[in-house]
């Protein structure tokens, strides 16, 4: 991340165009049919640095005033006056490391520090209307006693630190938060999340979690990322009722059983494990929309039946598993085709609807696909004439699949 290094706001000149800026009287908000929101500026001198001087800004709007400080320079925060009744305290991209001479900003809501030089969080005690706070992209190593007293914050980004364990009695005070990214760290254990008890969205991605994960007492999570782990078994998530979407994406899972019964779940990211069998997908995941199941180990002509049960699918990845011979690979495009008309988006490409409204009359009832596995196989009509020979990865492949098995196969 760019920072400009034109040294800091340390003196009292600074100090003094600054207040100068905060006694500048709020001007209207925002909303439609209002003038839009006023940004104050005036110019810092610092006689320290070569160029000797930066802008900062006071905006006023929307409700919320902003004292604008990103990309200044700034090494150190100094004692400031800012304007009564600022919310939004943005003092990214600087060269800032260490937090401090924030006691008196207690109005501030979001405070945003991400991209700094910071290695501890520390002095924020006073903050105690903090909603939202961004720390990422710093070289934070770990949480230590920095966030107990901020217990109505509902956001905390903390993704790519250097942070190496998260305790449960470091996320002791947060009782109020709602959304935890963490991802891009050196974590091995997540289990001090389960502290948090008005979770909805983790963010782990890209660490070294690795074995079994627990997060059985996240009950209000609905949106989970554990992508780019080594991840072989996540527990508690059947406790997870609002659990909408869930990515497990490059890990090493063999089998999803673990994962339970989610009811809820529309969104499901597999790609890149070692799975070999869907056959559960339609009793574990009722109301499934988006699958990626690409790159596995996983044999088409056996599962490709099971999929199709799975009657609320949308949009299918499966590239990258065993598909045998180019002709067999055609046949099995030729039978999702078939088994679930319903889909918009198979490999990324998406499908004609006009195809879809051609097909209603071939689909296979639900209720025969959840009774009898059988019935979901394709016999092809008699002297139905040569194969499609179309090879090319696009659109007009999937459509002329579609038509062809439109055409020349019916059910058993």
């Amino acid at each position: 991340m760019a920072k400009r290094q034109v040294g800091s706001a340390s003196s009292a000149e600074n100090q003094t165009n600054m207040k100068r800026i905060h006694s500048t009287q709020a001007s209207r908000s925002t909303r439609p049919g209002t003038k839009p929101a006023s940004v104050k500026e005036a110019t810092v001198t610092n006689k320290e640095t070569p160029k000797g001087q930066f802008t900062i800004k006071q905006t006023c709007g929307c409700g919320n005033n902003t004292l604008d400080l990103h990309g200044k320079g700034i090494k150190k925060i100094e004692k400031f006056e800012i304007l009564k009744g600022t919310n939004i305290l943005d003092l990214s991209c600087n060269s800032i490391e260490e937090i401090e001479n924030l006691d008196n900003k207690c109005e501030i809501t979001e405070l945003k520090l991400y991209g700094n030089n910071l290695r501890q969080i520390n002095n924020l005690d006073r903050l105690r209307e903090l909603r939202v706070l961004q720390l990422q992209y710093n070289h934070i190593t770990s949480l230590r006693k920095g966030l107990l007293k901020l217990r109505k914050l509902q956001t905390l980004r903390l993704d790519s630190n250097q942070l190496v364990c998260v305790e449960s009695r470091e996320f002791a005070g947060l009782s109020q938060l709602t959304s935890l990214d963490i991802s891009h760290n050196q974590l091995t254990d997540i289990t001090a999340v389960n502290a948090l008890p008005c979770l909805e969205e983790l963010f782990a991605s890209h660490n070294k979690l690795c074995g079994i994960v627990d997060l059985s007492r996240c009950n209000k999570l609905q949106e989970i990322d554990l992508s780019n782990n080594k991840i072989s078994e996540v527990q508690g998530l059947s406790f997870l009722e609002t659990l909408t979407s869930l990515d497990l994406s490059n890990n090493v899972l063999s089998s999803t059983k673990s994962l339970g019964v989610l009811s809820s779940l529309q969104v499901l990211n597999l790609a890149n494990n070692q799975l070999k069998s869907v056959c559960s997908f339609s009793k574990q995941f009722l109301n499934l929309e988006i699958l990626n199941i690409a790159n596995n180990c996983i044999d088409m002509k056996k599962e490709l039946k099971f999929l199709a049960q799975c009657c609320h699918l949308e949009e299918l990845q499966i590239a990258g598993n065993n598909t045998g011979t180019s002709e067999e690979e055609n046949e099995h495009l030729m039978q999702i085709s078939f088994l679930m008309p319903h889909l918009k988006s198979l490999d990324k490409v998406i499908l004609n609807d006009s195809s879809n409204k051609k097909l209603k009359t071939l689909v296979i009832p639900k209720t025969a696909l959840a009774n009898d596995t059988t019935s979901a196989s394709l016999t092809p009509v008699a002297n139905y004439g040569s194969r499609s020979q179309t090879r090319c990865n696009s659109r007009s492949r999937i459509e002329d699949a579609r038509l062809y098995a439109a055409q020349h196969f019916v059910k058993k």
